[in-house]
């Protein structure tokens, strides 16, 4: 698995797509991610899941059992000013949670900004 961070409108599907030679799609469905080659927009996946009672854990699970060698875009969300709303911060705080289980299983980890990357791992 390969997983590129960083912020909104950064760059990131450009820079996996020319490092890892896939291009990143935005994946409709939970079952639509654990086959797709590239992801792209996790972080709006992990929030599908989420408003639709699923569990984020599980979901991580399958991906990291059933698409092991994926590319992965998200946005960094939990940066910035705590939100007031439950449901939001409740989304930020599993997203970060299921990005660290994702890059602990990553070969590659990169943050990328202004559509350059820093590789982390």
């Amino acid at each position: 698995m390969m997983l590129f961070v960083g912020g909104c409108h950064q760059g990131k599907a450009a820079y996996a797509a020319a490092s890892a030679g896939r291009t990143p799609r935005p994946c409709a469905t939970p079952e639509e991610a654990l086959t797709s080659p590239a992801i792209d927009g996790f972080h709006q996946l992990c929030r599908a899941i989420l408003e639709a009672g699923g569990d984020l854990n599980a979901f991580v699970d399958r991906l990291l059992t059933e698409n092991p060698g994926a590319v992965v875009v998200c946005d960094e969300i939990g940066l910035g000013v705590v939100p007031l709303d439950p449901f939001e911060r409740r989304w930020r705080e599993e997203t970060g949670r299921a990005l660290c289980r994702l890059a602990a299983a990553s070969e590659r980890v990169e943050r990328v900004c202004c559509g350059l990357g820093v590789r982390l791992k």
